[in-house]
C-alpha cells in the first residue's frame, strides 16, 4: 500500500556520507548526460535501491536520460506514460511512494521484476514538470522521509543542470546564429566592397565621365575622365558641383538648366567651353537611383565627348552630298553621250548595209563593237551612279535561289559549267530587293564561270548562322587564284582584270550588298580557288 509505514526500513546512513556524495556532484557546462548519470548513481547509493533513473517527459511519453544500471539498446527507447507510476508523478507534480506495486496498482505498474517505487518530479522554476527521478527496488520496502528528501535534493540538482543545459543550448544556438549573421554580413560587405571596387575601376577607366549627386544636390562622385574632357580638376567639382554647368556654352545654358530642373531622367546634347577657349560637344544622360522602397535618393549620369563623332558625321554628310552631286553629274553626262552614240550606231549600222571592201568592212565591224562597248559602259556607269533605292520584300532564300538557279542555267556561260547548289537545311528569311539581289548573284555566277573551263564545277552555298543573325551565301570556283595585291582592288570602280571588262560589275554588286546592310568579302588561294561571300542579315 502506498505511503504505508513498513517493516523493511532502510538503514540509516550518516549525513556525512550524503554530504560527501552531494559535494562530489559537479556539473560542467554542456556535459548534461554524464552529470545526470552521476545523479542516478548517487541516488541509488544513498537510499540503497536496485535501480534509479532520470527521465525526460514530453506529452504522453518519456525517455530515459540516465540510469544507474546499463540498459543496452533499451536506453534509447521511448516509453508511454499512460498507466505508469511515472505518469502519476508527472500528472500530480508530487512525490510518490509505493511499497509494493505488484499488489497496489492504483498509481500504475512498475517495470517487470521490480516491486517498490519512489518517484520525485523534476519541476522547473516556472512550475513545469519536465520529468522524474525514480527509484525501483526488487523487494517491497518502505522509503523514509529522509530518502524522499535526498531524492528531492538530487531532483533539484538535476533540474538545475537541465535548466542550465537548455540555457547553454539556447546560448549556443544564439551564438551560432549571431556568428552566421556576422559571417553573412561580412561576406555581403566583402561582396559589396569588391563590387564597389569593380565599379570604381570601371568608372575610372571609362572614356566617358560618370557622375553622381545625392538627392539634395551634394556631389558624391565624378570619374577622372572629367579632368581630360572639361580640363578642370575633380577637386574643383567636389568644391563647386555646378562648375560643369558654368562651363556650358552661353547659348546652351538655359536649355540644359531646364532639362536638369524638369526631370531626374533626361538626355541632353550641349557645348562646353574649356579654360583654353576650345569648344567641345557633350552628350549627357542622367538616370535616377532608387532604394528598395522606390524612393529616389541619388541621381547619376554618363557624359561623353562626341565632338569628333559629330565632326565625322558632318564630313560624312558632306561626302554623301558630294557623291550625290557626282552621281547626278555622271547621270547627266551619260544621258548626253547616249543620244549622239545612238546616232553614231544607227549610222554605222546603215553603212553596214553597203557593199564595202573587206578591209573597210573589218574596220566598220570594229567600230560597231567599240560603239556597243561604249554603250554598255555608259549603262553600267548609270547603274553605279544611281542611288541604290531598294524595293524591299520578305524573301525565303532557298526558294529564291532555287528559282534563280533555273534562270542562270540557261545563260551561255553557266550552260557549259556545272553548278552545285547547297541550300540551307531549313527555311531562311531575309528582307531585300529581289531584282537587285538577282543582279548580284547572276554577276557572281557569271564571273565564277568565266574563271573556269567548260565542264568544271561552281559551288553555290547558303549557310545561316542564328547566333550572329547573319546568312552567308558563297560562290566558289576552282580557277586560278587572284593575286593578294589584286583582291582589295576588285570592288573598286573601273578596275578590271578582264580584257573587255568595264570594272563596274563587282563595284555595283558591293553597292547593292552595302545597301542591304550586308558585307561582301573575296578570298582566293591555290588550294580552294576564289570564293566570294555575300553576308546578309537574317529577318
Amino acid at each position: 500500500m502506498a505511503n504505508q509505514q513498513g517493516a523493511n526500513l532502510i538503514p540509516t546512513r550518516p549525513e556525512q556520507r550524503a554530504l560527501e556524495v552531494l559535494s562530489t556532484l559537479s556539473y560542467r557546462t554542456g556535459e548534461l548526460n554524464s552529470y545526470l548519470q552521476e545523479v542516478a548513481l548517487s541516488l541509488g547509493e544513498l537510499i540503497g535501491v536496485d535501480w534509479s533513473v532520470v527521465t525526460l517527459c514530453r506529452g504522453d511519453s518519456e525517455r530515459i536520460l540516465a540510469s544507474s544500471i546499463d540498459l543496452g539498446e533499451k536506453a534509447n527507447q521511448v516509453y508511454s506514460l499512460h498507466g505508469s507510476l511515472t505518469g502519476t508523478v508527472v500528472a500530480t507534480g508530487c512525490p510518490l511512494i509505493v511499497e509494493d506495486a505488484t499488489t497496489c496498482q492504483e498509481y500504475g505498474t512498475a517495470p517487470d521484476g521490480y516491486s517498490s517505487y519512489l518517484g520525485v518530479p523534476l519541476q522547473m522554476p516556472n512550475g513545469e514538470v519536465i520529468g522524474t527521478i525514480c527509484s525501483f527496488h526488487k523487494q517491497p520496502r518502505y522509503f523514509s522521509s529522509e530518502a524522499v528528501r535526498l531524492a528531492e535534493i538530487l531532483a533539484e540538482r538535476a533540474v538545475t543542470a537541465i535548466d542550465n543545459y537548455q540555457l547553454y543550448q539556447q546560448q549556443q544556438q544564439f551564438t551560432h546564429q549571431l556568428q552566421a549573421e556576422i559571417s553573412d554580413r561580412q561576406q555581403a560587405e566583402e561582396r559589396l566592397r569588391k563590387s564597389e571596387e569593380q565599379l570604381r575601376q570601371l568608372a575610372e577607366n571609362m572614356h566617358q565621365v560618370f557622375w553622381m549627386y545625392a538627392q539634395d544636390g551634394q556631389p558624391i562622385y565624378i570619374s577622372p575622365a572629367f579632368e581630360q574632357i572639361w580640363q578642370r580638376s575633380c577637386q574643383e567639382w567636389y568644391a563647386n558641383p555646378n562648375i560643369w554647368r558654368q562651363a556650358i556654352h552661353p547659348e546652351d545654358q538655359a536649355r540644359v538648366a531646364a532639362a536638369f530642373q524638369e526631370s531626374v531622367e533626361f538626355r541632353a546634347e550641349y557645348r562646353i567651353v574649356r579654360p583654353d577657349g576650345s569648344v567641345r560637344i557633350i552628350y549627357d544622360q542622367a538616370f535616377p537611383i532608387a532604394d528598395q522602397s522606390g524612393q529616389i535618393y541619388r541621381i547619376a549620369g554618363i557624359a561623353e565627348d562626341i565632338t569628333e563623332r559629330k565632326q565625322a558625321q558632318q564630313e560624312m554628310f558632306k561626302a554623301i552630298a558630294s557623291l550625290a552631286e557626282v552621281g547626278e553629274l555622271a547621270a547627266m553626262i551619260v544621258h548626253e553621250l547616249r543620244n549622239p552614240l545612238t546616232t553614231v550606231l544607227m549610222g554605222l549600222n546603215s553603212i553596214k548595209q553597203i557593199d564595202l571592201p573587206d578591209s573597210v568592212q573589218e574596220r566598220l565591224m570594229l567600230s560597231l563593237d567599240e560603239a556597243e562597248r561604249i554603250r554598255n559602259l555608259l549603262q553600267e556607269i548609270l547603274l553605279y551612279a544611281k542611288p541604290q533605292a531598294l524595293q524591299q520584300t520578305e524573301i525565303e532564300l532557298n526558294q529564291f535561289i532555287a528559282e534563280l538557279l533555273g534562270t542562270i542555267r540557261t545563260m551561255p556561260l553557266p550552260m557549259r559549267r556545272q553548278i552545285e547548289c547547297a541550300l540551307a537545311p531549313s527555311p531562311t528569311q531575309i528582307i531585300g530587293d529581289r531584282n537587285k539581289l538577282k543582279q548580284v548573284f547572276i554577276n557572281l555566277i557569271d564571273n565564277a564561270c568565266e574563271a573556269v573551263k567548260e565542264g568544271e564545277v561552281i559551288h553555290w552555298q547558303v549557310e545561316p548562322d542564328l547566333l550572329t543573325g547573319q546568312v552567308s551565301i558563297r560562290v566558289q570556283n576552282g580557277g586560278a587564284p587572284v593575286p593578294a595585291d589584286v583582291l582589295p582592288k576588285l570592288t573598286k570602280p573601273f578596275y578590271t582584270t578582264k580584257p573587255a571588262g568595264t570594272g563596274l560589275g563587282l563595284a555595283i554588286v558591293k553597292r547593292i550588298v552595302d545597301a542591304h546592310g550586308g558585307k561582301l568579302a573575296i578570298a582566293s588561294s591555290p588550294e580552294t580557288g576564289t570564293t566570294v561571300c555575300v553576308q546578309l542579315p537574317l529577318r
